[in-house]
């Protein structure tokens, strides 16, 4: 999906609501307190609440946005930006592009994002026949010592 694309689809932060309780509807939602599934949703006052002990939880809760004051807007264009281009993100130009006056809630929710997304990347393997754009590969061979493995690395 283009940048444009992405903001006709949400042009307000009431989307980026509602789109973010319907993934985490699907997902499904586990009590704290007692491990139950079986939740319902109090709309008067934005909660699941919980129907076996009656523990309440906030769309944020126990989620990477978990203690987070920034709006649902500037995670999901953060998420859009980190995965529609190819170079790295920082977390400064991510702060330039959502005109945020501290540094420091902008980059711990790069933060989140990143570690969210090695913990998922973790859970799959490649198979079969692997395409990259651009690498380095070296094969060294298995009889030489580690010193010498090293060196060859440093020198590449």
């Amino acid at each position: 999906m283009n940048l444009l694309n992405f903001i006709s689809q949400f042009p307000d932060e009431e989307r980026y609501v509602l789109r973010y309780k319907s993934v985490r509807d699907s997902v499904g939602v586990i009590c704290s307190v007692c491990k139950s599934t079986e939740h319902r949703w109090n709309q008067r006052k934005w909660l699941y609440e919980c129907t076996k002990c009656g523990n309440r939880a906030t769309l944020r809760s126990r989620t990477a946005l978990h203690g987070s004051r920034l709006p649902f807007s500037y995670w999901f264009v953060a998420m859009h930006l980190i995965t529609s281009t190819k170079n790295i993100f920082s977390a400064l130009e991510l702060q330039r592009q959502l005109v945020h006056k501290r540094y420091e809630p902008i980059w711990a929710m790069l933060n989140k994002l990143r570690e969210v997304m090695g913990r998922r990347e973790e859970e799959y393997q490649l198979t079969d026949v692997v395409e990259l754009d651009e690498g380095f590969f070296l094969q060294l061979p298995a009889n030489k010592k580690t010193q010498t493995r090293q060196r060859q690395l440093e020198k590449k």
